[in-house]
């Protein structure tokens, strides 16, 4: 007696195979594409944050700018004077450094979100924030030397020439100010990014 052959339906097995395959392979695309939907949105996130970082920084520096150009303004009335008197000097013996935050900027790097930024505003901002180091930098020193210059100021054979090196390193100062504010002001009008706050403020004013 002939033993009759049991039938297989590779056909049927290939078919649930390949269906198993492709969900797999859809739920690792979908698995990727929400991470990079995700990093996505925490790099526009971070590029907002730096972005307000960038404006209230720049705030300050104009407000510190206009300050100092006061202080600059008045040592030189001063110095064209016939005579140089310390308390004449006293009123414009001042310096103001604006505020230089960076903590934005900091988290982005080290979380590697600027990895999923824009390449070129990710150029400017690095640019931006090594003027900000430079400016931060100078203004340590000045305010390290302050002492220094105001005894300078008040001993008589050495007070004009104190006066002097005092106005011009407010001078410095601002014209670093200005580099920087320049800085800020290209990377907000190229990258003026708007967070989702300010778009429901625009459509709600206009």
């Amino acid at each position: 007696m002939k033993k009759q052959g049991s039938s297989f339906d590779w056909r049927k097995v290939g078919a649930e195979v390949g269906a198993i395959v492709f969900a797999v392979l859809l739920a690792l695309w979908l698995e990727g594409w929400r991470e990079d939907v995700e990093r996505q949105e925490r790099a526009d996130l971070f590029l907002n944050r730096i972005k307000t970082e960038v404006q209230e920084n720049r705030d300050d520096l104009r407000s510190a700018m206009t300050e100092n150009q006061a202080y600059i303004d008045g040592l030189k009335a001063v110095l064209d004077s016939e005579q140089i008197e310390f308390t004449d000097l006293m009123p414009f013996i001042q310096a103001e450094s604006a505020s230089t935050q960076d903590a934005a900027w900091q988290s982005a790097q080290m979380t590697q979100t600027i990895a999923n930024m824009p390449a070129d505003a990710v150029a400017s901002l690095a640019k931006v924030y090594d003027l900000q180091d430079e400016y931060v930098d100078y203004m340590r020193m000045f305010f390290q030397r302050f002492i220094d210059m105001v005894m300078e100021m008040r001993a008589e054979e050495s007070r004009e020439l104190g006066a002097q090196r005092f106005r011009q390193h407010l001078s410095v100062s601002n014209s670093l100010a200005e580099q920087l504010l320049t800085g800020y002001d290209a990377f907000l009008a190229t990258h003026g990014l708007t967070t989702k706050g300010e778009k429901q403020a625009a459509a709600g004013g206009s």
